[in-house]
């Protein structure tokens, strides 16, 4: 009998008798115990993929697979004294594939093992912490057994945090990266921050951040020491019955890195942002990222927000967009995603697309990864490009789409942190390298009349960086806004803008006016105009446009919103952009079991003049109905059209629908079933079936039974995708 088969049966044969023991196992320890904090869990998952793929010519390739998973844990946690709490915990999961594409067959174990250490001394004044964590990864794939992988990780927190004095936090990391010959990877890093805030007064907020980082390359004879100060001053007061206000803002950041090197190998910079940005947008290439503190907030542990795991049915499934803002143009080739969780089974279905932008409204798709390289050590996608400078940086990702097998096990994957860097060869950066950033933001208000209100606003931000030139925006602005009565209200601004680009000397001309119609509190108006004219460098452009809004509620459950305008702009060489857009919806909600949307958007765009031989003349429209419908508690029916036509690409029509059914969902039997279609006119059909069982053995419904069966299909006019996945998962905790 060929190695494969046997391997699959003795996978298939340990996971009935896993099961089996487990079972057994729940029937004597049906409760959970806590004595001394003691808690664990047993866990055995089996699953079969069978998969056809089928080209065009009729030529078709099969795939079956068979994975076991063994994973056990166990954890103390003990409180030793009032204020010190201990714990310990220590993980083995073993991993074991038998892969056969057409007879070509393939085995992979992989065992990990990963132990942890924590004491903790909490008091209201201060906080110590000290930890230990190993990873020991080694993997054996068809007799081959490369050294194993090992990180392990010492890290020692002193917080000091006194009342009506500067609070101190003094923090030293070890991480160890090697395999167990250290003869192709070992790498110790040494790190040491120090942080500190003090508020001596409510308006004034001062904070300052140090760093020491020494890497040593033993294999490839590379060491890199940096250090990093970064300190920061705030100020925001009002007086004279908040008539006058005033807001400063200074940072300053260096940064020295001093390498030695043999030759080989890469050297990473660590690139800092200024803010974290993201956003929920299936138009990445014009939106605006809001800011998201919690991505840059060097916390590992905690979600910034952003999920990328399956979207329930009906649920926001939007490409989500997680940026950097650098304050000024940065040189960037590597951006690591962390999550909060392992997503081995699931990591190689995510593709990233990397966009950059000048403003944080127009974005450039650089480049597209898929898949990226996701490392379970640290649960993050290292994202490796060609390299690019800009102000911004991006990287767009759609959730997990029902179709990526076991898609179901991870409907929440939370990115904890967005970390950028710039690699360069060693042979390229030995010696001493020097950066240093100032970045000043200045913001005076002084309101002349309380009715109308006229307000004068003075605002500079200024970027200066060594190496680099001074970039800076001084604004001199009036605004004025009035309630004409009850109904209308007014509001217009204008402001001289003078300051430096890379290009060159900037002048600009910005205005803006609106009127605003409130006449039922259930009926909102608006007419926006606005522009600019702006010289950069002596080239000069201008642009006008004017937009109206309209939102209303016409009756309780039916909402309705329309909005239109033309814009116009012109540059140096005559060239001439007329953009007009139309954008429209409708919400219906007769009952709180059914929910019927409308939407349209539409564009067109003329271009002309210039260096154009012709005018162009492209659009888009497309327009969406989609229902929700909940006629039980335990059922959920959605379906949607969408139409989509454009002169820039292939038109398309897109039908979706999709059902789920749970019934007994406060049982201790779980049932689930899940269908989703989605049909397009250019050829791509897709279509996930998913029944499901799950029993809760045990009062808490800490133990389970899982067991799944997914029909996945995907057909286009190239490639035909079936795959059937079995899958059993038993857990039992204690």
């Amino acid at each position: 009998m060929h190695p494969g088969k046997c391997a699959a049966r003795r996978m298939a044969k340990q996971a009935v008798y896993a099961i089996a023991a487990l079972f057994a196992a729940s029937m004597i320890f049906p409760g959970r115990s806590a004595a001394e904090g003691l808690s664990g869990y047993l866990e055995f998952d089996y699953s079969r993929i069978d998969s056809n793929l089928k080209d065009a010519t009729g030529q078709s390739v099969q795939t079956k697979s068979d994975t076991f998973i063994q994973l056990y844990s166990l954890t103390l946690e003990k409180q030793v004294y009032p204020n010190l709490n201990f714990l310990a915990s220590g993980v083995f999961q073993q991993n074991a594939s038998s892969f056969d594409i057409e007879g070509l067959k393939n085995d992979t174990t992989t065992t990990t093992l990963r132990p942890y250490i924590d004491l903790n001394l909490k008091t209201p004044l201060y906080y110590g912490d000290v930890s230990y964590s190993r990873n020991e990864e080694q993997i054996k794939t068809s007799g081959f057994s490369p050294p194993a992988t090992i990180r392990e990780a010492y890290l020692a927190t002193l917080y000091w945090k006194p009342d009506r004095f500067p609070d101190l936090r003094l923090t030293y990391a070890r991480e160890n990266l090697y395999d167990k010959d250290k003869s192709n990877l070992d790498i110790t890093t040494d790190l040491y921050v120090l942080t500190t805030r003090y508020q001596p007064v409510d308006p004034l907020v001062l904070y300052y951040r140090g760093a020491l980082r020494d890497i040593e390359d033993r294999v490839n004879g590379t060491t890199a020491n940096e250090t990093f100060n970064n300190a920061r001053v705030t100020y925001a007061n009002q007086w004279w019955q908040q008539r006058v206000s005033l807001g400063v803002d200074y940072n300053y950041t260096r940064n020295d890195i001093d390498t030695s090197t043999s030759g080989k190998g890469e050297v990473n910079f660590p690139v800092f942002p200024f803010a974290g940005l993201s956003a929920l947008s299936d138009t990445p290439e014009d939106v605006a990222l809001a800011p998201n503190p919690a991505l840059i907030d060097g916390i590992f542990a905690a979600g910034a927000g952003i999920n990328l795991g399956l979207p329930p049915p009906g649920g926001d499934a939007r490409l989500r967009n997680v940026g950097l803002d650098f304050a000024t143009d940065k040189q960037v080739n590597t951006l690591f995603v962390w999550v909060d969780r392992d997503v081995s089974q699931v990591a190689g279905s995510f593709s990233w697309r990397i966009y950059t932008s000048a403003d944080n409204l127009k974005w450039v798709l650089r480049q597209t990864v898929a898949p990226a390289i996701y490392s379970p050590t640290f649960n993050r996608f290292e994202i490796r490009f060609a390299d690019v400078t800009a102000r911004y940086v991006k990287v767009v990702t759609a959730p997990l789409s029902p179709a990526v097998p076991f898609a179901s096990n991870y409907p929440i994957i939370l990115v904890t942190e967005l970390q950028a860097e710039i690699r360069r060869p060693a042979s390229e950066v030995s010696g001493k390298f020097s950066t240093e950033q100032q970045i000043g933001n200045l913001d005076f208000r002084l309101v002349l009349l309380q009715v109308p209100t006229l307000t004068y606003e003075l605002t500079y931000f200024g970027v200066k960086n060594d190496p680099g030139i001074l970039t800076y925006t001084l604004s001199n602005g009036l605004s004025i806004t009035h309630q004409f009565n009850q109904v209308f209200s007014g509001r217009a601004r204008v402001s001289v803008e003078t300051g430096e680009e890379k290009l060159g000397r900037r002048e600009a001309i910005l205005y803006t006016a609106s009127v605003t119609a409130v006449p039922f509190p259930t009926f909102y108006n608006s007419l926006v105009f606005s522009g600019q004219d702006q010289k950069i460098a002596g080239a000069q452009t201008t642009q006008n446009g004017v937009f109206l809004y309209n939102i209303t509620k016409l009756y309780d459950g039916i909402d309705m919103n329309l909005g239109g305008g033309i814009s116009f702009q012109e540059d140096e060489r005559g060239k001439k952009v007329e953009s007009t857009q139309l954008n429209g919806g409708a919400t219906f909600v007769p009952n709180q079991k059914v929910t019927l949307n409308l939407l349209y958007n539409g564009s067109t765009t003329t271009t002309s003049g210039g260096d154009l031989a012709e005018e162009r003349k492209d659009h888009t429209r497309a327009g969406e109905a989609n229902l929700s419908v909940y006629p039980l508690q335990t059922l959920y029916l959605f379906g949607s059209f969408r139409v989509e036509k454009t002169t820039t690409g292939p038109s398309r029509n897109i039908l979706n629908f999709s059902g789920n059914w749970s019934p007994f969902p406060d049982g201790a039997l779980h049932l689930n079933f899940f269908y989703n279609e989605n049909v397009e006119t250019n050829g791509v059909d897709s279509r996930t079936i998913t029944p499901s069982l799950r029993w809760y053995f045990t009062q808490s419904k800490s133990s389970y039974l899982d067991l799944s069966y997914q029909n996945l299909k995907t057909e286009s006019a190239a490639l035909t995708t079936f795959s059937r996945i079995y899958s059993g998962t038993v857990r039992i905790s204690f």
